[in-house]
C-alpha cells in the first residue's frame, strides 16, 4: 500500500471511530450532551498532578472555554482505556460505570460512558484531542485535551479523576484502584 492510500485509510478509520463513539442507543448518551453530575458525598477526588487546571504549556484556563470552542480546537482523536481493580490490582472490577466529561463555561458535557468488562477494562474510548503536531513543536498551546473521569460501582466508593490529559493518536490508560465503601460488618 502506498503512503497516500495508507493515510487515507487511517483518516477513514479515525472518522469511523469518532462516529461510533458519538452513536448510542440512547440519545442522552451522545457526545456533547449536557449533563448534571451526581452529588457523591463519599466520592474520592484525584486532582490534576500540576495543580488546579494549569499545565506548563497552557495559555488559557481550560474552564474558560465553551463547548463549541473546545470542539473547534480539538479536531483529532485520542483514546482512553480504563482499568478498574479492587485493592492493589489484585481483583478486576467488572460492571463499573464510567463517565467521561468536561466542564465548560456553558455547562458540563458528556463525552463517553460505558461499563467495564469481566477484566475490569473499558477500552477504545475515542475522545476529541488537539493536533498531534502541537506536541511535536511546542507553540504555547495546550497539546492535549483534559477530561474528568468518574468511575462508580455499588460495592465501592466513586473515584473521580480530574483533568486527565488525552493526546491525539495516543491511548491514555487510567488505572482505578477501588476502595471498599463498606464501613460496617
Amino acid at each position: 500500500m502506498n503512503p497516500t492510500d495508507f493515510q487515507a485509510a487511517v483518516e477513514r478509520h479515525k472518522a469511523d471511530m469518532l462516529r461510533m463513539a458519538a452513536q448510542s442507543g440512547q440519545p442522552e448518551n451522545a457526545v456533547g450532551t449536557p449533563i448534571t453530575l451526581p452529588e457523591d458525598e463519599d466520592a474520592i477526588f484525584f486532582p490534576p498532578e500540576n495543580g488546579a487546571g494549569r499545565g506548563p504549556l497552557q495559555k488559557i484556563d481550560p474552564e474558560q472555554d465553551t463547548y463549541d470552542a473546545f470542539r473547534a480546537q480539538n479536531q483529532e482523536t485520542g483514546f482512553l482505556r480504563i482499568q478498574a481493580f479492587a485493592g492493589r490490582q489484585v481483583a478486576p472490577v467488572p460492571n463499573a460505570t464510567v463517565l467521561v466529561t468536561h466542564t465548560f463555561t456553558d455547562g458540563t458535557r458528556r463525552f463517553a460512558s460505558g461499563v467495564t468488562d469481566e477484566s475490569g477494562v473499558l477500552d477504545g474510548i475515542a475522545l476529541p484531542a488537539p493536533s498531534g503536531a502541537i506536541a511535536q513543536t511546542p507553540t504555547g498551546e495546550m497539546p492535549y485535551a483534559l477530561y474528568d473521569i468518574r468511575v462508580s460501582h455499588p460495592d465501592f466508593r466513586t473515584e473521580v479523576f480530574q483533568q486527565v490529559p488525552v493526546f491525539a493518536g495516543i491511548k491514555s490508560i487510567q488505572p482505578v484502584r477501588f476502595l471498599s465503601d463498606h464501613t460496617g460488618p
